[in-house]
């Protein structure tokens, strides 16, 4: 048998030398793509090999159903509808990528994940006793019944804002299934961190177990797309700034108006303060601009003006951004570039 091992951090590409068309620029993103996708996938097979069927614990799920308030269960029925449109958004992303194997491949590897969330929450349902079988087949047949499509998130409708809003969602799920883990946790009358026992058997307690997994899942896809946005950034700075500005202003989370129980989930949400726009800000939008290198919105707003004035034959290795918002010489740190 032998051991093997997936680097952290793939080594860097080399630069592309010469003119900086947009032919080159393209190419160099292409490649950054794809290291990207292969370091994802190696993690993924590595650390988050996981099925549904076989890892949770659906024995304590069972146990601890009847622990579970009303608002959590019409939350978690939430989640479930939204999950169960990823064929939707696989098939949109594959009619975009039709010609490009690395998106297409990362298209299908990012749906065969998220193809795991829908049904966790399906079996968390069901071994709480809290829905059953028949209520679960009639729920997924009404959610078949609407079709997602990219026209209804501005921004979207290109691998760029495909990715933009990846990106941002992504991290908004993280958050949600996080907020439930806690929310489970205390309904089940454990702390919010892993018990001595939950650490030593090396998994949590019943659904705080399936929000753990997913939610794994979750920050490690926003990790992904977050790494081709600020690739994005590098060869596309201008494009790449304006296709962001147009994502966050009309951000809202997908098929969120198709799921059945829309009314009930929705009211679940404020009934708990679960969700709001000042925990978007705080929570998803602020760090997912911290994590572009970006101080603050103020500093995201200059960034997008400054990018529309920027030489069209600047070279990524000639310029970097600024966490205050502006665009500065790759070589000297203080020369602003006009």
């Amino acid at each position: 048998m032998f051991e093997q091992k997936f680097p952290t951090q793939l080594h860097p590409l080399e630069i592309v030398k010469g003119p900086w068309t947009p032919e080159a620029r393209q190419r160099a993103l292409d490649q950054e793509v794809l290291a990207h996708y292969i370091e994802y996938f190696g993690r993924a097979m590595k650390f988050r090999n996981w099925s549904p069927w076989h890892n949770l614990p659906l024995e304590e799920i069972s146990q601890c159903g009847p622990r579970l308030s009303p608002e959590t269960v019409h939350l978690i029925e939430g989640f479930l509808g939204i999950e169960e449109y990823v064929g939707d958004y696989v098939l949109a992303g594959l009619e975009v990528f039709r010609h490009d194997r690395t998106r297409r491949n990362l298209q299908l590897q990012w749906g065969a994940e998220e193809a795991k969330h829908g049904v966790s929450w399906e079996l968390v349902l069901k071994h709480s006793q809290v829905r059953t079988e028949p209520q679960l087949r009639a729920y997924l047949e009404k959610v078949r019944e609407c079709r997602w499509n990219v026209k209804q998130h501005p921004g979207i409708d290109s691998p760029l804002g495909g990715s933009a809003y990846a990106m941002v969602q992504e991290r908004a799920t993280y958050f949600n299934y996080q907020e439930m883990r806690a929310r489970i946790r205390s309904e089940y009358s454990l702390p919010p961190n892993p018990t001595s026992e939950e650490q030593q058997r090396g998994y949590e307690v019943g659904a705080s177990e399936a929000l753990r997994i997913v939610g794994l899942d979750e920050i490690a896809h926003h990790g992904l797309f977050l790494s081709i946005v600020q690739s994005y950034i590098k060869y596309f700075p201008s494009r790449t700034f304006a296709t962001l500005s147009e994502v966050f202003q009309g951000f809202e989370m997908p098929a969120l108006r198709f799921i059945p129980n829309a009314r009930a989930y929705l009211r679940a949400v404020r009934r708990t303060a679960f969700y709001s726009a000042d925990i978007h800000r705080e929570k998803v939008h602020n760090p997912v601009l911290k994590a572009l290198g970006l101080a603050d919105q103020e500093a995201f707003e200059k960034a997008v003006q400054l990018a529309r004035t920027l030489p069209a034959d600047l070279g990524p290795d000639s310029v970097i951004l600024s966490r205050t918002g502006e665009w500065v010489s790759g070589y000297s740190q203080t020369a602003v570039v006009p």
